[in-house]
């Protein structure tokens, strides 16, 4: 599923649909709206006033107080296709023609995912967690969402209603970088653990960020292009290679349902 830096990479992407006017909706799919503030036939002549992002949602912000919500769910892809380009991808959903010469395309096979036709974005964001590359996201705040918890701190960390953008790819990364184990109850880590992970949390983020996400079968960014983090990967999805720092082999278990990755020696 696309976490956090995907869908900031998709929306850095789409900056130069700001200002284009959407000319017609091609809903394939009715089904793929899971929220219906206004009839889909009014986004028609609508002008995209910003493209923003909450947690692993994308907003666009269009006219009169109208929002664009999608969610990419497992396997979506939200990317701009030049008008002159047929539409040849299979498990296409939905396609926003621009006055701009392009067209915003919505492929989801899996169909996870889904687009909100808002009016008032609190309803859907209202139970979402901080932002954990925001001023709010400080290690004080992690360390009191911790206290006294016997959840393991990988679940913690995937609790969208606390903290929210952050999946399992970014989780086991960070708790990697910061010499955590993910069983650990949340209770237990030490006040430098927390200091660690909360930087650690931030520092993986910002980096897949930079390299614009991570590619392993599905994700692409706003121009239908591959990320590169996956390239910089520590532990995740490498069940049996050699860690990076002891050279021991990388173990895999299963946290609250998901698999997780981590090297038993540098992680306690």
């Amino acid at each position: 599923m696309p976490e956090l830096p995907e869908i900031e990479t998709i929306k850095n992407s789409l900056a130069g649909i700001i200002g284009a006017r959407i000319t017609r909706t091609d809903f394939r799919r009715q089904d793929i709206i899971k929220r219906e503030d206004f009839a889909p036939d009014r986004l028609d002549g609508m002008a995209i006033r910003s493209v923003g992002r909450r947690g692993k949602f994308l907003i666009i912000y269009l006219e009169e107080g109208h929002y664009l919500v999608v969610h990419l769910g497992m396997s979506g892809r939200f990317y701009l296709l030049p008008a002159g380009l047929d539409v040849e991808a299979p498990h296409v959903h939905l396609i926003l023609h621009l006055d701009n010469g392009y067209r915003l395309v919505y492929q989801d096979p899996r169909r996870f995912g889904g687009i909100r036709l808002c009016r008032d974005l609190q309803p859907v964001f209202a139970h979402m967690g901080v932002e954990p590359l925001s001023k709010q996201f400080t290690a004080r705040y992690l360390a009191e969402l911790c206290q006294g918890r016997k959840v393991a701190i990988k679940n913690l960390l995937l609790n969208q209603r606390l903290i929210s953008g952050i999946g399992n790819i970014y989780a086991d990364e960070a708790l990697f970088r910061a010499r955590v184990r993910g069983t650990r109850p949340a209770g237990s880590l030490t006040e430098s653990e927390i200091t660690r992970l909360h930087r650690a949390v931030r520092k993986v983020l910002q980096k897949s960020i930079v390299e614009q996400g991570t590619t392993f079968r599905d994700y692409r960014d706003g121009w239908n292009q591959e990320g590169n983090f996956q390239n910089f990967l520590n532990v995740y999805g490498k069940t049996g290679q050699a860690c990076p720092v002891c050279g021991r082999a990388i173990e895999r278990e299963i946290i609250g349902g998901r698999s997780s990755h981590y090297c038993a020696h540098c992680q306690k």
